[in-house]
């Protein structure tokens, strides 16, 4: 049997593919590039490489944690976020490609404005924040989340990333852990991607999400806008005047979350953003300036 970078691909894809693993070929490109530190082009000008009997363990193993439904990121640790590289584990929901939206909408907003202050709620890798922190012009960011283990991988991230002077994390749920950090009307921008999967809707999600990721991150309660309903009213004691709200939401949820917001007369500018999928993924709002 050839122990060649090309053969032990092809196996491998054949296993993943027989194994009823969506995608097999690029899973295996995944998991095999990782091990080799090469990424797909190289794996294929290499495709003669014969491989050490470290490397085919390791791949190997990765392949049968993959059959199992470990999701790649987890296996391989880390995973590419708006440009930049995080670490990720079980204590934390793997971010997703849609979640950029959210972050350029910020970013859009806040461009041109110096040392913007701004909360993220529920941070768990700690990628929004990060991202924006690396993004803006001299921002401070308060980043919290209920999950101590999921606030030692976001520590981890923005040193990593080199912007963990610009983060300040908090132990706690939503706003409850800087009620008393003298933030109120302080703060520009309440950014959040918060749990919107009803417990009914966890049930179909596949295996790599509901058996893996961290269920506190994902699943809400009745309509999936439990805590987005909870945000949309405290962010007011934190947003100055003109602040803006900025929220991720789930297919099929950014009208019912944009006509609640409508419902606050509080705010103004409500509007929604789709993703590349076409997707309306972002609500934002403004909150309004005192006549």
């Amino acid at each position: 049997m050839s122990n060649t970078c090309l053969e032990i691909l092809n196996q491998a894809v054949e296993r993943l593919r027989s194994a009823g693993i969506d995608r097999p070929r690029t899973n295996a490109e995944l998991l095999l590039g990782a091990v080799l530190n090469k990424n797909k082009v190289d794996l294929y000008l290499n495709k003669d490489q014969v491989l050490t009997s470290d490397e085919i363990e390791r791949f190997t193993q990765w392949i049968e944690e993959r059959i199992s439904h470990r999701p790649v990121q987890y296996i391989i640790g880390t995973v590419e976020f708006f440009g930049l590289e995080f670490k990720v584990d079980e204590r934390v929901l793997i971010p997703r490609p849609e979640t950029e939206t959210l972050v350029e909408v910020v970013i859009e907003q806040l461009a041109h404005k110096e040392k913007p202050k701004m909360i993220d709620l529920g941070t768990g890798s700690g990628a929004i924040a990060i991202s924006l922190a690396a993004s803006l012009k001299s921002p401070f960011i308060y980043a919290t989340d209920v999950s101590k283990e999921a606030l030692e991988v976001a520590k981890e991230n923005a040193i990593k990333n080199k912007v963990e002077n610009q983060i300040e994390f908090f132990s706690g749920d939503l706003f409850g852990p800087l009620k008393n950090e003298n933030l109120e009307g302080q703060i520009d921008c309440v950014v959040s991607n918060p749990p919107y999967v009803s417990k009914e809707e966890l049930e179909t999600l596949p295996e790599e999400i509901k058996d893996y990721e961290p269920i506190v991150a994902l699943e809400s309660v009745k309509d999936g806008l439990f805590f987005h309903k909870k945000i949309i009213e405290d962010s007011l004691d934190f947003l100055n005047k003109g602040g803006f709200l900025a929220l991720e939401t789930a297919f099929g949820q950014a009208g019912k979350l944009a006509d609640l917001i409508r419902q606050n007369e509080n705010y103004s500018h409500i509007g929604t953003v789709k993703d590349l999928g076409g997707i309306d993924r972002v609500v934002k709002a403004v909150k309004r300036s005192a006549d």
